[in-house]
């Protein structure tokens, strides 16, 4: 998982952008599989292979270096969102593609637990928050918007009703998945995705 060009500045040299880089991947791996609580400088310093006395340089402090890391990780998961299953044309197949990517490794989830988390003490990362959530809206909106209007769909509820709810869902099962609750597998959370999705959606999508 890499936090890659989000966290560049514009006109940053080239090398200095990698090793920033290269200290917020590793931070980002820390964060999900330790947590926030339990990452030092001296662990982040140990994962990149850089000193740190190079951390400091570029950041004021630890929670500097976690604060950029969650805001690029935010950034990144606000493109992928916008780009994710774009080349589908059929609504059907394109919501059943979301579903089964909207939860994927334990890693992710955390690391999203741990942006809300942050952004539920820290004000300044409500905007980052925010942006990730209107990114799930916006395309959910529009494969739900497509499926009713080609006769795919038949939604039971308003649009944005729908799709909140649908997000409402993946949230919950994120942070089951994070804490690492027994039983929630992929297979079975995008089952239960899929079930929700169906009910509020007035259809059936295929398994195949």
């Amino acid at each position: 998982m890499a936090v890659a060009d989000a966290s560049q500045v514009v006109g940053e040299d080239p090398l200095v952008a990698e090793s920033r880089r290269r200290i917020l991947d590793a931070t980002e791996r820390l964060i999900a599989v330790h947590g926030i609580e339990k990452v030092r400088l001296r662990d982040i310093a140990r994962e990149a292979g850089v000193s740190i006395g190079k951390i400091q340089h570029y950041f004021d402090s630890r929670d500097a270096v976690i604060e950029e890391m969650l805001s690029a990780a935010s950034l990144r998961r606000v493109s992928d969102w916008a780009t994710f299953a774009s080349d589908i044309d059929d609504p059907a197949t394109k919501m059943v593609s979301l579903l089964e990517h909207a939860i994927t490794d334990r890693e992710r989830c955390t690391v999203w637990l741990a942006t809300t988390s942050v952004a539920s003490r820290n004000e300044q990362f409500i905007p980052d928050v925010a942006r990730i959530y209107d990114a799930w809206r916006a395309k959910l909106s529009e494969v739900v918007e497509s499926g009713r209007s080609e006769g795919m769909f038949r939604p039971v509820a308003p649009v944005d009703e729908i799709v909140d709810s649908i997000i409402s869902v993946i949230d919950g099962l994120m942070t089951a998945v994070a804490i690492d609750l027994s039983g929630y597998t992929h297979e079975r959370n995008t089952r239960m995705l899929r079930r929700i999705a169906e009910s509020l959606l007035g259809t059936t999508l295929d398994q195949d």
